[in-house]
């Protein structure tokens, strides 16, 4: 399989560029998802030129606006060649299809970055690292996560399904955009959309209905913003059970009395939370291949990334 290019800070690939010249390797990335992503590793700090070793710098709120400066030299300001670096990079990482960013990093931090003030003390509302913040004003639908936050199970589940959601975007929707593929990509989607939130996978069958009137870049675009907003929200236990549920209304004419009665008996273990997901998904799943359901067969619910990450074995 052709391996997807996800953009990650290069400590977390075991690189010493940190600014004591040590790193931040990610085992689960290095070892793990490096067997089907092909990481693009990338240190702004080394980029712009700041060396290794390197005194440290922070975010530092100057007069109303978020600046990058170094922690004792407040005349050292790295802002605007971070940013001049993401502007020059972005094109060349117009093929990512996400981005494994490095926590509470004042050049790669997504979220909560720590803001500081001109004397030091660090102030109430968090900021975003500028590096990352310049890349994602130029790729705002880029799935973007940090290396700490995917050791929580959901998180990491939520990134990895959006990252080969975005790369089968790519591959069969915008590689030889027209109607016909975006229908067939919003079919396979139906439940996994459905997992995420209801409401946002009815407006994309609205704009799907569109996509033989309107001009398909238009739908196309509208269709991939709200798509993206739907998978950004984590799916819940309710929405897992209700999925199972209509999945398994498409094999009650199938199946016999007792294995309808086995399986919904798991169905309801898994809302309890006494079993993990991946135990009614792969009974459900047996069936459908037993009995050759294709609709189901082709749904991204049931495989929205490679079993062997295993995922769904902890959810």
């Amino acid at each position: 399989m052709e391996k997807i290019k996800v953009g990650i800070s290069a400590c977390l690939l075991g690189q010493p560029v940190r600014f004591n010249g040590s790193h931040k390797n990610s085992v689960f990335c290095s070892q793990v998802l490096s067997e089907w992503f092909e990481f693009v590793p990338v240190c702004p700090e080394v980029e712009i030129g700041m060396g290794i070793p390197r005194e440290p710098i922070r975010l530092v709120n100057e007069n109303n606006q978020i600046r990058v400066k170094n922690v004792t030299d407040h005349s050292r300001d790295y802002t605007d060649q971070l940013k001049q670096l993401a502007d020059h990079r972005a094109p060349e990482l117009n093929d990512l299809c996400g981005y494994i960013f490095m926590q509470k990093s004042p050049s790669c931090g997504v979220f909560r970055v720590k803001v500081y003030n001109p004397n030091g003390m660090p102030e109430t509302e968090p900021g975003m690292g500028a590096f990352a913040q310049q890349l994602k004003s130029h790729y705002p639908l880029l799935p973007m996560e940090e290396a700490g936050r995917i050791n929580d199970i959901r998180l990491r589940e939520n990134f990895i399904i959006r990252v080969f959601a975005n790369h089968d975007w790519k591959t069969h929707v915008l590689n030889e955009p027209a109607p016909h593929k975006l229908v067939a990509f919003h079919t396979r989607y139906k439940f996994l959309l459905q997992a995420h939130s209801e409401a946002h996978y009815r407006k994309l069958g609205q704009l799907v209905a569109d996509a033989g009137v309107k001009p398909i870049d238009e739908i196309l675009g509208q269709y991939f913003e709200l798509f993206s907003e739907c998978l950004s929200h984590v799916a819940k236990v309710n929405n897992h059970v209700n999925v199972l549920l209509h999945m398994l209304g498409f094999l009650k004419s199938k199946i016999p009395g007792e294995v309808k009665m086995s399986i919904i008996k798991l169905i309801d273990r898994y809302k309890e939370q006494k079993i993990h997901l991946i135990v009614p998904i792969t009974m459900l799943k047996h069936y459908v291949d037993l009995y050759q359901i294709e609709y189901l067969m082709n749904q991204k619910y049931l495989s929205p990334y490679p079993y062997e990450l295993g995922l769904r074995n902890n959810l």
